[in-house]
């Protein structure tokens, strides 16, 4: 082997195996698994192939994963051509095969076998009930990562040095290189005393990122660790968007902590027949592709795209604000009455919140992940071209509560200008600083002095350059 070997070794990622294509060999050759006597087959090809000679005792019947029907070889007449393992190695998941030893005769190249072999390798795991596959490589085998980039593998890395290891690789194989986004991300609570019902989603590996707003339960539940039921489904979802399963879908993530959050409650016994019991999160989570993105989004949680001319897409729609413009009229014509105690006006609210409160999932209210089977209808969901996209924007309602109701039609470009020119951080401090202006939420209508806030922004710029 006269190419330099690089470590760690490339590795990539086949996400599911359950829609392999058929498998089907040239004419003249056939498939078979390791016999007694081919032994001296498997180590022919691997050296042709590799350069190396390795033997097969030690290499691979030595191995604890070995079976005969796992070495699998193309074969010529009678002659073997073609090999590769379908494998497993202890540092990748149970449910996750290993590629492994895929080795051509230079004589048999150029006619399709080194797919073949693959493909047929990757069908014997999935018999087996793999889910998805790994496999690592070296810099230099580029005529083999292009036949793994066919079958559907692809380039999994952490950290710029490897980023840029695929670059050279992508640039000497002709195929557009897709970077992973810039991202810039900061979460804030509204009281340092008090829990954070905010979380981030940063999934560098599925390119999944967002915000959720946790919405806790009017009855003040906490548990002994004083988590609140907000930050109890915050939590959850959080951890289902931002888990390093090797298939993730959106959509599906949101359904799955839906249900969790559901049996969760009732664990602990919370009423939720009474649906301003219940705990829940609204959300805005994007997951970027090489040429699209998916969005999912719910409740008073943001999304917005900026494009290469400047313009600004509104993506969302938030949700409540008609019934927080509601409810904060009814609380400022209760004070400006005069004659109410704040205890008074307290009471005369609380029914109107927990009017506001039944309306989740409803047709004439809003979506919140709250248990409610109702959620996988009625959240917003879809996807949209990354064409002369720059960035995309996700933000909770903490950090426009201020314009949460304005008129103004620029309001949301006016924001983002804002975002953009300070930094997520820079803006978030100036406006703590406008909210202690403003204790008694006069100036500004809202329902608390301070909110959480949190806020993504995920530049693209990068990767459209790279198309």
């Amino acid at each position: 082997m006269t190419d330099e070997r690089k470590l760690p070794q490339l590795v990539m990622r086949l996400a599911n195996l359950a829609s392999l294509p058929a498998l089907e060999l040239p004419a003249g050759y056939h498939l078979r698994h390791f016999e007694p006597g081919d032994e001296l087959h498997w180590e022919a090809i691997v050296e042709k192939s590799f350069g190396w000679s390795r033997d097969f005792g030690r290499r691979i019947a030595s191995h604890p994963y070995y079976q005969p029907e796992r070495v699998l070889f193309i074969c010529d007449q009678e002659k073997p051509v073609a090999t590769a393992c379908a494998w497993e190695e202890p540092q990748w998941e149970a449910d996750c095969g290993y590629l492994h030893m895929v080795g051509v005769d230079p004589a048999y190249g150029g006619r399709g076998l080194g797919y073949s072999v693959s493909l047929a390798a990757l069908h014997r795991m999935r018999e087996e009930g793999k889910r998805h596959a790994v496999l690592e490589t070296d810099d230099f085998r580029l005529s083999a990562i292009h036949i793994y980039l066919k079958l559907g593998y692809v380039p999994a890395y952490e950290g710029s040095e490897l980023e840029e290891r695929w670059r050279q690789v992508h640039d000497k194989l002709n195929i557009p290189f897709i970077p992973r986004p810039g991202v810039q991300a900061a979460t804030k609570p509204g009281k340092p005393d008090k829990p954070n019902e905010d979380a981030l989603v940063l999934n560098e590996r599925h390119r999944i990122y967002g915000v959720i707003d946790g919405v806790s339960s009017m009855t003040g539940y906490c548990d002994a660790d004083g988590s609140t039921g907000g930050w109890i489904a915050a939590q959850l979802l959080a951890r289902e968007l931002g888990a390093d399963t090797p298939q993730l879908e959106l959509r599906e993530a949101v359904l799955r902590a839906n249900s969790q959050l559901m049996q969760r409650m009732d664990e602990v016994g919370v009423d939720t027949s009474e649906k301003w019991k219940r705990w829940g999160a609204v959300f805005a989570v994007v997951k970027v592709h090489a040429s699209y993105f998916e969005y999912v989004q719910s409740g008073d949680c943001m999304l917005f795209a900026r494009y290469r001319d400047g313009s600004i897409r509104v993506m969302s729609r938030n949700q409540v604000a008609g019934f927080d413009h509601q409810s904060l009229t009814a609380l400022r014509e209760l004070k400006e009455s005069g004659t109410l105690t704040e205890e008074e006006i307290s009471l005369r609210m609380k029914p109107i919140a927990i009017g506001n409160r039944n309306l989740a999932n409803m047709p004439g209210g809003y979506s919140v992940m709250n248990g409610d089977p109702a959620l996988a209808s009625l959240m917003e969901y879809g996807h949209i071209s990354l064409a002369n996209v720059q960035r995309i924007y996700a933000v909770s309602d903490g950090m426009f509560h201020f314009i949460e109701n304005d008129e103004d039609p620029r309001k949301w470009e006016k924001f983002l200008n804002e975002l953009d020119v300070q930094g997520i951080k820079a803006y978030m401090e100036r406006l703590v600083e406008e909210e202690e202006l403003d204790p008694l939420c006069e100036k500004y209508p809202r329902h608390k002095k301070s909110d959480d806030k949190s806020a993504v922004i995920v530049e693209l710029a990068r990767i459209n350059s790279s198309v």
